[in-house]
């Protein structure tokens, strides 16, 4: 018997199974990059414990089941003995995807500054944001020029097609996330806030001006009423400052 193989070989499969758990990770989870320093980090790392805590761990398990049913063949021990000789890999190759699940969690939330789950309606929320912002400063430009009766085309063109690729992505944002930045975020921000720029697309499109007035405080209410007593702790819980 050659010790020496077999805890190499111990090693390797447990190597291979965090390998085979973290490919498995990163290229169904949404958010992740198979080809990124926290990828990185989380194979190097997780290969290096691996060894020695799955790897050996079980090995030793395995030699010691080995050495209490070493009886003359057809025996209870000498069962016991080959249902562990499969049983044992098996239960190796779950737990090390249980414990490769929960590094793949740790490693990619630290990198992404938000649970990883919500990578995407992170940055779908900063998109509509962002969206809804540059509108706004568009809307004070073309502001004047509407109260003169002079429309720039151009302006209010932009300015609506920014309004609806925010609503856009806006909707991509689940009540989950939202409530996960702050409690009461979900209903303020799908009654005021989407809802108001709803409204503003569809006064704009139809010429409505009740619409757009009736968009425009709901909106007003949201970033003057709602938002800044929230917002910093919003930000941060966004993670954009890890970004």
């Amino acid at each position: 018997m050659d010790v020496n193989k077999e805890i190499g070989t111990a090693a390797i499969f447990a190597q291979a199974a965090w390998i085979a758990a973290g490919f498995y990770l990163y290229l169904t989870t949404p958010g992740a990059s198979l080809f990124s320093a926290s990828a990185a980090v989380f194979f190097v790392g997780g290969m290096f414990a691996a060894a020695p805590i799955f790897g050996m761990g079980f090995y030793g398990l395995r030699r010691g089941i080995e050495s209490a049913s070493a009886v003359p063949a057809g025996g209870p021990a000498s069962r016991m003995r080959s249902v562990s000789a499969w049983l044992l890999p098996i239960a190796e190759a779950i737990m090390i995807f249980v414990a490769a699940d929960w590094a793949f969690q740790q490693v990619e939330t630290f990198r992404a500054g938000v649970p990883v789950e919500y990578v995407q309606e992170r940055d779908d929320f900063d998109y509509a944001l962002k969206a809804f912002s540059v509108a706004s400063r568009l809307e004070e430009q073309a502001k004047p020029g509407r109260d003169s009766g002079q429309i720039d085309a151009d302006i209010e063109t932009r300015l609506v097609e920014l309004m609806e690729a925010g609503i856009s992505r806006a909707h991509g944002v689940s009540d989950a996330f939202l409530n996960y930045l702050d409690p009461e975020l979900p209903q303020f921000y799908w009654t005021q806030l989407v809802r108001g720029h709803e409204l503003l697309v569809e006064g704009r499109r139809s010429g409505d001006v009740a619409k757009q007035t009736e968009g425009n405080e709901l909106v007003r209410a949201f970033y003057q009423d709602f938002l800044p007593t929230r917002a910093d702790a919003i930000i941060g819980k966004m993670g954009l400052q890890a970004q």
